[in-house]
């Protein structure tokens, strides 16, 4: 993700609409990768998207400071793909379905083979059976290529709490991966 210019926050939150549309434009992508990441659906996906954006529009303002509106435009992002999965009772898991074509289609845009194919979509199915707090930390290191103190920083709690949460997430993928082969 971009880091913001901190110029452009403070105008933003000031009003200037077209530094809110900059900021915006800017992250959209980076917004629904995350979101899609989350609800694995393109039209959900967007509608997260339209949320994200009205909560930032609405709570902009609030931000005391610019040089953290990425690890706070994250943290909406999150929350709000959380709350999408709530309404939609779906809290169970994200289910990665072999017929699902949006998916499919995304994981075959990053595999260079078949073979990296059937292994990124066996990844994906085990990500999918981690408990919500394991699979967002997950996500957040390594599909947002953040570090543990931002994750920390995102989904506001301690850093020790992140690591065990990770370690224990990456154990239970290892175990889950063995058992597929």
């Amino acid at each position: 993700m971009i880091f913001a210019d901190p110029d452009k926050v403070g105008k933003a939150r000031r009003g200037d609409s077209s530094a809110f549309l900059e900021l915006i434009q800017e992250r959209k992508d980076d917004i629904y990768r995350l979101a899609f990441t989350y609800v694995k659906n393109r039209e959900e996906a967007l509608a997260v998207l339209h949320d994200v954006v009205y909560k930032v529009c609405i709570s902009l303002k609030k931000l005391k400071n610019p040089e953290l509106f990425n690890t706070w435009l994250i943290r909406i992002t999150v929350n709000c793909c959380i709350d999408h999965l709530n309404k939609s009772k779906r809290i169970a898991g994200f289910e990665i379905k072999y017929d699902n074509p949006e998916m499919l289609e995304q994981i075959a845009d990053n595999s260079q083979d078949y073979g990296d194919l059937i292994s990124n979509i066996d990844l994906f199915n085990a990500i999918d059976k981690l408990s919500l707090e394991q699979r967002t930390v997950v996500v957040l290191k390594y599909f947002q290529d953040l570090t543990l103190s931002q994750v920390a920083e995102v989904l506001a709690c301690p850093l020790g709490t992140v690591k065990t949460r990770l370690h224990k997430a990456l154990h239970d993928l290892r175990q889950e991966l063995k058992e597929g082969y």
